[in-house]
């Protein structure tokens, strides 16, 4: 196989990466798009309250910090 034919075989297989690339982009946005709308649905669903959510979140930001403080004893602990 001489040195064309080794360019022309890489420049194939990289088109064959490049649509595979284009496809799976292709899709992915399907895929947000889609998404997208399923939380637009939730929104609007009477169901959905932003207000659990809310609380779920101070939930999660207390713990998160009784968590850092933990872990901060626990370091200091070890510097001693």
């Amino acid at each position: 196989m001489d040195e064309n034919d080794s360019m022309l075989e890489l420049l194939d297989t990289l088109m064959d990466i490049i649509e595979k690339q284009d496809e799976i982009i292709y899709r992915f946005g399907r895929i947000v798009k889609r998404q997208a709308t399923d939380l637009a649905l939730l929104r609007n669903d009477a169901k959905f309250s932003d207000e659990e959510l809310d609380q779920d979140m101070a939930v999660a930001d207390e713990v998160m910090e009784d968590y850092k403080d933990s872990k901060k004893g626990l370091e200091d602990y070890f510097r001693t």
